[in-house]
């Protein structure tokens, strides 16, 4: 928020929650403060898509989610990562104006708590808090399957617990390092993709007419049978986890030069490229592929595709790339969490013991050091935890968020002060994020009515519950003073 909008702003859910002494900033007050340092504001939009394409990484989500996605669904997957596409993009259009409006470190948890109040913002405290750690483990315990093909005898936890460090370690050096060493790992993962997408594009079996009928495959007769409504709209959840990420551009809000500006486009662009980036090779991969009856009916259909098509050598090479893709991920996780816990920190949402250490940034690097060295030692703890129990804490944690970032959205125009003229506004608004609370309703309303997801849906309602009653047990007779980030300030360091 600028100085002048803030000069003259109209009063906010939040302002009440701020102590009787805490100054307003004016033009001629300070708006940052950081117990004793500042993020480096060095980061252009180009930096910020590296990293955050990073999270996301597309070629571990292809072969890992993908290929479970076309094992269960068949060649609904193109339908369902399609409207996946849709309903990722409509949400990145409320991160985007979110953002642009609120460019705070801090991801969801800033923009909720700026916009729904800070019991809101309590609550997706607690959803980032819990699922980036366990994100973490998941994605380390699974290094040494990928690893493996190159070095025998990896034990998986041995394995997790060092990528774990190493990953923590990196994300402690300043942003540009961490931009330009996540970038180089990304670029062998798109190339893996790319790779990918030729094999199947030079070598297809069938029009792309097969693919609009949804079929899977019939383990009773082995061969295709009707995919219903209900198993399409599963491989749309798929899908949208397997895009999920692009809103972690917001994390780096206050390390990006014209933070207004380039944060919705990052946003936006992070989208873009991930939907491209995993779609086309999926869809060649269906067009391609000798036998969809085989294809889906083998144990890792993506990797057999691969091994059909371009021999043993070059698939050993691309699965080292995947496990290379994954630590990249967890390096820009870490990244990501470690704000989450330095800005609820400078926020004063938790003792100020406690509070002080996570919220200074080092004078060396200009990094939450401390916080993100808490959030990897939470993430090393959570690789003791069975593999099923850390899918279920994260499984349905996705669209809780989802849903308080597109209610955010639809209330942002009515709640906030009038947007300065360099602020993003989506198209078509309240269009997007209205079409993005029925899409999150509707998959809620199936996870609902199939009693497997019954255990995933109850961790996400219990953790979303402990973050309110945190709210309403301390924050609420304890309040913190918001951080307010003046987004003109951005001029230091060179763009990356």
């Amino acid at each position: 928020m600028s100085k002048n909008s803030e000069q003259h702003r109209t009063p906010t859910e939040s302002d009440q929650y701020m102590p009787a002494n805490s100054p307003t900033p004016t033009l001629d007050t300070a708006a940052t403060t950081t117990h004793g340092g500042e993020l480096s504001r060095s980061l252009g939009v180009g930096g910020n898509v590296l990293i955050t394409l990073s999270g996301i990484s597309p070629a571990s989500s292809v072969f890992i989610l993908g290929g479970a996605a076309l094992a269960g669904y068949g060649t609904g997957v193109f339908w369902g990562f399609a409207l996946a596409g849709v309903i990722s993009l409509l949400i990145a259009f409320c991160y985007a104006e979110l953002a642009s409006r609120h460019p705070i470190a801090g991801g969801d948890y800033s923009l909720v708590s700026r916009v729904l109040g800070p019991a809101a913002g309590s609550a997706v405290f607690f959803i980032g808090l819990v699922s980036l750690p366990l994100i973490v483990a998941i994605f380390a315990l699974g290094v040494a399957d990928y690893l493996g093909v190159a070095i025998a005898g990896l034990d998986p936890l041995v394995t997790a617990l060092v990528v774990i460090v190493l990953a923590t370690v990196t994300a402690c050096f300043n942003i540009r390092t961490n931009a330009w060493v996540t970038g180089a790992f990304l670029f062998l993962e798109l190339a893996a993709l790319a790779l990918l997408a030729l094999l199947g594009l030079v070598h297809i079996e069938r029009p792309l007419t097969d693919l609009l009928d949804p079929q899977a495959l019939d383990v009773a007769t082995g061969g295709l049978a009707p995919l219903g409504i209900a198993g399409l709209v599963l491989a749309v959840t798929q899908g949208i986890f397997s895009y999920n990420g692009y809103g972690g551009a917001v994390y780096f809000a206050e390390e990006t030069k014209n933070a207004k500006r380039a944060i919705a486009r990052a946003v936006l662009w992070s989208a873009i490229i991930t939907v491209i980036a995993e779609l086309v090779p999926l869809t060649a991969v269906l067009l391609g592929a000798d036998s969809l009856e085989e294809l889906f009916g083998g144990a890792l259909p993506v990797e057999s595709f691969l091994a059909e098509r371009a021999g043993a050598g070059v698939t050993v090479a691309v699965l080292i790339a995947i496990a290379l893709a994954i630590i990249n991920a967890i390096i820009a996780i870490a990244l990501q969490s470690g704000r989450l816990l330095f800005a609820a920190a400078r926020d004063g949402a938790m003792p100020a013991r406690v509070a002080a250490p996570l919220a200074r940034v080092s004078h060396a690097t200009r990094m939450p050091v401390t916080a993100t060295i808490v959030m990897g030692a939470l993430a090393l703890a959570a690789c003791f935890i069975p593999f099923d129990v850390l899918l279920n804490a994260t499984g349905s944690t996705l669209a809780f968020s989802y849903g308080f970032i597109a209610v955010a959205a639809l209330v942002v125009r009515r709640t906030s002060a009038a947007a300065s003229p360099d602020t993003y506004r989506m198209p078509l608004w309240p269009a997007p994020p209205l079409l993005a609370v029925v899409a999150i309703a509707t998959i809620f309303v199936i996870g609902i009515l199939d009693p497997a997801q019954w255990l995933s849906l109850g961790i996400a309602f219990g953790i979303v519950a402990a973050g309110f009653a945190y709210y309403g047990l301390y924050l609420r007779a304890r309040p913190g003073t918001l951080h307010l980030v003046d987004p003109d300030d951005d001029t230091d360091g060179a763009a990356a």
